[in-house]
């Protein structure tokens, strides 16, 4: 019988590569494993008209070589369109689907890595929360806590408590995106701390640009982007997102106070443009289909900065990009070999029986 184990926390960014960097530990010492998401979020990149997919799922079914269908992989998919989508559908048809589905990616595996939700009480009010899921599989836990300041404690604490009370005892703890000037203080403080509480940890993922920060082509490649220059520097990281809408003479004040950003605006804003490529920017992302003007492209040419053109606008752009922070798609070979490896030495699962 497969053992499954749940990966959960109140986090955007993180589960899949805790699941990507487990699966090639375990599957390492030769056991087989398979990957389930209850439920998840439509994905336009990688739905058809037959079949609503998760993007996470899909990235998976890759990765394992999975030969289930991506809709028992991932059974529920949300579009995410009203709040009582779900709620349309009894209780026991999402649970029967789940059931089906699980049992049928656990056969003949050694281990079933399942993805929780953002947060592990979204969908208690259906009964599929990422407490329910785990109680009704007997689940190991590892709960990846987002760590920016030491509040976080709380929120790892609370989420014990929570478990605790849904009849889970134990649960191991990674810490996320944290601070490398914190290294010291999370060896020799919050660790013990930690484990004193009965929490098992199970590592440290420090805020790594090479795992957090996509690169132009992931950012291309999200926005159905076209490159006006600097076709060559795909493989460049963006750090940062700023949204090119202020004023003039308010621009070169922000700009500089980021690095490797990228600045997204409209192409007749040459403003804008020519504020940002007097600061440290790696890229230049042109909203609604307007290309830039000379001037802009010239001096982007001589500073060797790219440029990128989509036809979304200006927000909805925004929304795309924030959403690439931390991902991971398939044709990522690079990305998924350094998750692999970082996310790989970082987990720490002796502990857990894994």
């Amino acid at each position: 019988m497969a053992k499954n184990i749940v990966i959960t926390g109140d986090t955007v960014t993180g589960k899949t590569m805790v699941a990507i960097a487990l699966a090639n530990k375990l599957r390492a010492r030769g056991s087989t494993v398979g990957y389930f998401k209850p439920s998840g979020i439509k994905s336009f990149a990688h739905s058809t008209q037959e079949m609503d997919v998760d993007e996470d799922a899909a990235v998976m079914k890759d990765i394992l070589g999975m030969e289930e269908q991506l809709n028992c992989i991932c059974p529920i998919v949300r579009h995410m369109s009203s709040y009582d989508e779900l709620l349309r559908i009894s209780k026991d048809e999402l649970k029967e689907r789940i059931q089906s589905c699980h049992a049928n990616i656990s056969k003949n595996r050694d281990y079933v890595i399942i993805e929780g939700e953002q947060s592990p009480w979204r969908l208690m009010h259906v009964g599929l929360s990422t407490l329910d899921i785990t109680k009704e599989l007997g689940a190991t836990v590892i709960c990846l806590v987002n760590f920016p300041d030491f509040s976080a404690i709380d929120d790892i604490l609370l989420q014990k408590e929570l478990f605790k009370n849904y009849g889970t005892e134990r649960i191991g703890v990674i810490l996320n995106l944290v601070p490398p000037m914190l290294k010291k203080v999370v060896n020799e403080s919050i660790r013990p701390f930690l484990e004193e509480r009965g929490i098992i940890f199970c590592g440290v993922l420090y805020n790594n640009r090479e795992l957090f920060s996509p690169t132009i082509g992931d950012i291309m490649r999200a926005l159905d982007g076209e490159m006006v220059i600097g076709s060559e520097k795909l493989d460049l990281l963006i750090d940062q997102f700023i949204v090119g809408s202020m004023a003039p003479e308010n621009a070169l004040k922000w700009f500089r106070r980021s690095k490797d950003k990228a600045v997204i605006t409209s192409g007749d804003r040459t403003d804008i443009c020519l504020a940002a490529l007097e600061t440290d920017t790696n890229l230049i992302i042109l909203t609604g289909g307007v290309g830039p003007e000379i001037g802009t492209l010239t001096r982007a040419r001589e500073l060797g900065v790219p440029i990128m053109m989509t036809a979304l606008d200006t927000y909805g752009t925004s929304q795309v990009v924030d959403d690439l922070i931390g991902t991971i798609t398939v044709d990522n070979k690079e990305k998924i070999a350094a998750v692999e490896r970082i996310v790989g030495e970082a987990l720490q699962l002796d502990e857990l029986g894994l």
